[in-house]
């Protein structure tokens, strides 16, 4: 059994963790992880027995798991209730403000983003960042273990470093698949017939568009409007839209290459080395496919 010590109240056996927002997705995933390492859990939701401030108050640890656009104001309703000894962490996809407003309290405090949604069967190879601002850090590296010996991945940085990224690995790629579905939408394309024409790279691209559309527009919606960096994402992709459109306009196919061969050279290795890693997917995905085919070919 692992055992603690008065200065050490929140980690097992001493240790209850609070949840609020314990009946979402991420929270239901999360009181699984905590009960799975010998934590007992209270959740706090809408319909639940106990209120968020009698949940907070029985809590050595609580953690913030409601939606990204509630998340500061959720956490400023609630800071009057954490106490010194205790330690509060979110879950949101952004750092800076939730964590400029678990500041606000006495508690300790670590910022944390999993990478991952809340349906994964295992922890195993998944990325978590976290982002430990206020806190012990011999009790931050216990608590960092506990993630680590369930097989996740724990990657550190600033909340500003964490925003900066995101801009980029969410707000991006989030926003120019936001763009292509209404793309489609507006001109009432016909997915199940493009599917009969598919090439694999398509099928895996219209999969992954279909994946983020088949979630919360509440979610993507807020994580690229409230990322500070993203005014600068959108206008540099309108600046790049106007001068492709100048270079289609005019017919420019030498210019339109060059600034391809320039991304090119500017990715450099990671080109080919994404190239083989794709490829690989694609089969696999392929193969797939060809078996779902084949069933319902035979199930007629």
């Amino acid at each position: 059994m692992r055992s603690g010590t008065n200065g050490d109240r929140w980690l097992p056996p001493y240790g209850k963790v609070g949840i609020i927002g314990g009946k979402g997705e991420m929270g239901r995933l999360f009181r699984r992880f905590f009960e799975g390492r010998g934590y007992t859990v209270e959740i706090a939701d809408l319909d639940t027995p106990k209120t968020s401030k009698e949940v907070i108050e029985a809590s050595d640890i609580v953690v913030f798991s409601v939606p990204l656009h509630l998340t500061v104001e959720i956490i400023e309703e609630h800071r009057e209730f954490l106490r010194q000894d205790q330690l509060v962490m979110d879950l949101s996809s952004l750092k800076v403000e939730p964590i400029r407003a678990m500041l606000k309290g006495q508690a300790s405090v670590v910022g944390l983003h999993p990478m991952f949604g809340g349906s994964i069967p295992s922890f195993v190879g998944q990325t978590i960042i976290a982002c430990p601002v206020r806190v012990d850090m011999a009790r931050w590296k216990r608590l960092k273990t506990e993630f680590e010996s369930e097989g996740m991945v724990v990657k550190e940085c600033s909340p500003e470093k964490h925003d900066e990224l995101m801009a980029i690995i969410q707000v991006l790629f989030h926003l120019t698949t936001m763009i292509k579905g209404r793309v489609i939408r507006e001109l009432g394309v016909d997915i199940e017939e493009t599917l009969e024409y598919t090439s694999p790279v398509y099928r895996m691209e219209i999969c992954l568009l279909g994946r983020m559309f088949a979630q919360s527009g509440w979610l993507y919606g807020a994580i690229s409007q409230m990322n500070p960096h993203t005014p600068k994402i959108v206008t540099l992709i309108q600046n790049i839209l106007d001068e492709y459109n100048r270079w289609f306009k005019d017919k420019n196919l030498p210019r339109l290459a060059k600034d391809f061969f320039e991304t090119s050279s500017y990715l450099g290795s990671f080109c080919r080395k994404a190239y083989e890693e794709s490829s690989q997917l694609m089969e696999l995905g392929s193969a797939l496919f060809r078996s779902s085919k084949e069933f319902k070919s035979a199930a007629k």
